[in-house]
């Protein structure tokens, strides 16, 4: 069942914070969105104070497929399938920016997908259907 996040202006978001929340406090354009090796994707969007959220896929399929697509829309409102992990953006032109969690990750491989806020906040998915919020200005390895 998908989760619907209502729009709104997040001042300040916490480790105490959920996954729904944090997500639904990404709105902006997107300025950049390309592909990197191997079959990774990374988008940078950026809110209206001015401040740049980063995005990108490991172990999963967006759409669509062309990344430039994406560049010069605005997020305005985000979907995610709680039982999938399935992502869903709809952008200002009304089109549907989507993620697809790879199904075949196993429970040592990196997350399906990534968001870092602005605070160096960082939200991951998968694999499996696990979620985490973390510092991302922290080691997360030793």
């Amino acid at each position: 069942m998908a989760a619907r996040m209502e729009t709104r202006v997040a001042t300040e978001i916490g480790l105490d914070t959920s996954p729904l929340n944090l997500l639904s406090a990404m709105r902006g354009e997107i300025v950049d969105a390309r592909t990197a090796y191997p079959e990774v994707l990374h988008v940078e969007v950026r809110d209206s104070r001015g401040d740049l959220w980063l995005f990108a896929t490991q172990y999963a399929d967006w759409s669509p497929t062309d990344p430039g697509r994406l560049i010069g829309r605005s997020v305005e409102d985000v979907e995610i399938d709680g039982g999938t992990g399935a992502l869903r953006w709809r952008l200002s032109d009304g089109t549907t920016f989507e993620v697809i969690p790879g199904p075949d990750a196993e429970s040592d491989d990196p997350p399906c997908w990534e968001l870092i806020t602005p605070t160096d906040l960082a939200l991951e998915f998968g694999p499996g259907v696990r979620w985490q919020i973390l510092r991302a200005d922290e080691p997360r390895y030793s």
